[in-house]
């Protein structure tokens, strides 16, 4: 699916909003390049103060819900730069489980988005 395509996909259920903070990532692991990104993509999107992360796949589909949060229930919230700047991982507290991810550096509305959390 073309990310144009995947965008409105998301817009149409309700996922972001005409703000588009959203990003394709890949959830910090071991794996790491093109095998890493393909083994653990996610796709992070938010709207309404509610951030929601979902398994993603090489295609720019995505499958199942694995956090659904709202803005003040995330703590412990960083942004950092990873690989030279090129890349930003994200890190934050939920439920008592520590999440990071991996986000390009062109995402930039959903890093300003986590900026915007850090504490």
């Amino acid at each position: 699916m073309k990310l144009k395509d995947a965008v409105a996909l998301m817009k149409e259920q309700g996922l972001i909003d005409e703000s588009e903070v959203y990003a394709y990532g890949q959830k910090a692991s071991v794996l790491g390049g093109a095998v890493g990104a393909a083994a653990n993509g996610v796709l992070i999107c938010e709207k309404d103060d509610v951030l929601r992360v979902f398994d993603a796949k090489i295609d720019n589909s995505w499958a199942s819900n694995i956090l659904t949060a709202k803005k003040e229930e995330l703590s412990a919230v960083k942004v950092k730069n990873v690989f030279f700047g090129l890349q930003k991982k994200l890190c934050f507290s939920y439920g008592g489980r520590n999440y990071v991810f991996l986000v390009p550096y062109g995402h930039k509305s959903m890093v300003a988005y986590f900026k915007g959390l850090v504490q």
